[in-house]
């Protein structure tokens, strides 16, 4: 519920993130170990299944998103067992920094942002087992690797966008290449190759190496004297780059680099791709030997042009024909015999595909935490945002209740003036709801209605109203919250917190006061919650949610608090009406872990 992971979008991203690096990661590894075991093969062949598998890491996502889900589930838990068989547990006291004796609110720290997958998945709550202090900031962590990665991928998307306008110009000002004869040789190459596009021949000063680019209208770029080459110089230089056009190698240079730059921080993205640009050459090295050009000839040449043009790095918008990295293996390569330098075949691309196809479907479609993810594009319409408006009008109140926690998981700002019209609801629970979902939209049109709730008759709806505050963050509400504070010292754990949420010195020294501590900032706020309810060991449990519903019941309030976050992490949609009615538990860290689970299931996830 922290602001960095309070938008199901973002919490969708970096769930997607996480899935998509681990099955990344799979794929491969799959293609290291296909082209190790086709190391005999052609360098044709081994391209293919890099390429193929670069490829996949760009639909996992879409992917991911869209196809049904095949739920892992987790073979353990964060959650107590009781001595009936469901949960167990020991009951300790609070040693929480007030000294209160009591059990302090928010065991495990629900409120201070945990939006992960819930128990047992990636994002569970960590604790520190005897001191019940959060190991770990997921949802600050979180936020800053998806911040970092947006910067890293924006990065890279933005050098190759300027590297294609930059050879986009350098064509526009480059010249045509050679005579007559050069022109014909290129025309007959390319027919000889089997090329039916137009392809054009050009010269520039600003290439030192021969370049290839475009996909519709490809281009050949030669440095300037290039006209001056020998006729077999010309010949093998138009052989290899043409290559590259026969087998569409520019279209696979540029879905790599846009792989490279979504998957950056993943290092076998771009080794994977190394790797790919080196099979790419050779195959493209082996197509022209194929033709008839002499391999001591070609590698010759080869050399040649790498030494006598020492060329600037190419830019990602082009490919040249020579680098000084990988050159000695392209040469070990061109002159060992006996290697296949056969072309792949329609045939065997096509079957190379489908597996590449029946390897990413099933892998995109399991969950790997045994949680589901936000699916964003099944999000709800305006209309159903309308529908639950209408229903904040319902006789009932539960209808009226659902509606507002639907309302607050949607996070559409059309629902703030009906949600603040429910903050005078006759029902108290539905008053209760309404303030949490307008503390998930955090629209500041809310902030002095919830002021005004601080003075609510209902303990618990002053403490939802305080924390709503909090998530929205304004420094207006500072005062409030201190002044309601002072009228009803139970507020002060929710304050601390809430506190903690808003940015400023008045925020800090206020927070600071309520406990005389001058060591905890705003910044510390997942650190706030010190005491818990007993130890969080992992335990297997029923995979039964009407059972662990059931639990919601128990005496112990840690098995309680245990079944809400187990709850929480199922994500099932059954939940959603028991979790509500555990808003009033009498014990906070319920209270809390209930409020953590609620934003758990998402209504968008389920169309209800």
């Amino acid at each position: 519920m922290s602001q960095s992971l309070a938008n199901p979008y973002t919490a969708f991203v970096i769930d997607l993130m996480i899935d998509v690096l681990v099955k990344g990661t799979i794929v491969l590894s799959l293609a290291g170990l296909a082209t190790w075991v086709l190391r005999r093969t052609s360098a044709s062949m081994r391209h293919a299944v890099w390429s193929l598998a670069l490829g996949s890491l760009l639909a996992l996502p879409l992917l991911q998103a869209t196809l049904p889900e095949w739920r892992v589930e987790p073979f353990y838990v964060s959650v107590e067992t009781s001595t009936a068989g469901l949960f167990e547990s020991e009951s300790s006291p609070c040693d929480c920094a007030c000294g209160c004796g009591e059990s302090s609110a928010f065991a495990g720290a629900p409120y201070v942002g945990d939006s992960g997958r819930g128990a047992g998945g990636a994002g569970a709550l960590a604790t520190d087992g005897g001191t019940g202090e959060r190991g770990a900031a997921w949802p600050s962590a979180a936020g800053i690797a998806l911040l970092l990665w947006a910067m890293g991928a924006i990065a890279l998307l933005g050098r190759l966008g300027l590297d294609l306008y930059r050879v986009r110009d350098l064509t526009r000002r480059a010249r045509s290449w050679g005579s007559k004869e050069d022109r014909a040789l290129g025309r007959l190459l390319a027919a000889k190759l089997g090329i039916r596009r137009r392809v054009r021949l050009l010269e520039s000063e600003e290439v030192s190496v021969p370049v290839t680019w475009g996909l519709r209208v490809p281009a050949v770029i030669f440095p300037a004297g290039a006209a001056t080459w020998t006729s077999e110089r010309k010949r093998v230089v138009l052989l290899h780059e043409l290559a590259h056009i026969r087998r569409w190698d520019y279209a696979v240079h540029l879905m790599v680099e846009v792989a490279c730059a979504i998957y950056w921080f993943n290092p076998l993205v771009w080794l994977a791709a190394r790797l790919n640009s080196l099979e790419q050459e050779r195959a493209c090295d082996d197509q022209a030997l194929n033709v008839g050009v002499r391999s001591d000839i070609y590698a010759e040449h080869l050399v040649d042009i790498a030494r006598t043009h020492v060329a600037e790095m190419a830019p990602r918008g082009a490919f040249a024909m020579a680098h000084a990295s990988g050159l000695a293996n392209r040469v070990r390569s061109i002159l060992a015999r006996g290697l296949n330098r056969a072309p792949i075949s329609p045939r065997r691309l096509l079957s190379t595909s489908v597996t590449a196809l029946a390897i990413a479907f099933p892998l995109a479609s399991v969950d790997i935490w045994g949680a589901a993810g936000v699916d964003v594009l099944q999000a709800f319409p305006n209309g159903d945002v309308e529908e639950r408006v209408r229903e904040l009008e319902d006789g009932d109140p539960r209808v009226r209740r659902q509606a507002a926690w639907a309302l607050g998981e949607l996070e559409s700002s059309r629902g703030v003036d009906p949600l603040v019209d429910r903050l005078g609801d006759d029902d108290a629970d539905v008053r209760l709801v309404a303030a949490w979902a307008l503390g998930e939209i955090k629209e500041h049109d809310a902030i002095e209605a919830l002021i005004d709730l601080l003075d609510d008759d209902d303990p618990l709806v002053r403490e939802m109203a305080v924390l709503a505050l909090g998530e929205i963050g304004h420094p207006y509400a500072v005062s409030p919250i201190m002044a309601a504070v002072e009228d009803h010292p139970k507020l002060r754990e929710a304050a601390f917190w809430a506190l903690g949420e808003i940015d400023g010195d008045r925020a800090d020294d206020a927070r600071r006061g309520l406990y005389g501590r001058r060591d905890t900032h705003g910044w510390e706020n997942d650190q706030v919650w010190t005491g818990h309810l007993g130890n969080q060991l992992p335990r297997s449990v029923s995979k039964d949610v009407t059972s662990v519903i059931a639990v919601l019941q128990d005496e112990d309030p840690r098995v309680r608090r245990s079944a809400a976050e187990w709850l929480g992490g199922r994500g099932d949609p059954r939940a959603v009406e028991p979790l509500l009615e555990v808003l009033r538990d009498s014990e906070p860290a319920v209270r809390a872990m209930a409020v953590w689970a609620l934003d758990e299931i998402n209504p968008t996830r389920f169309g209800t």
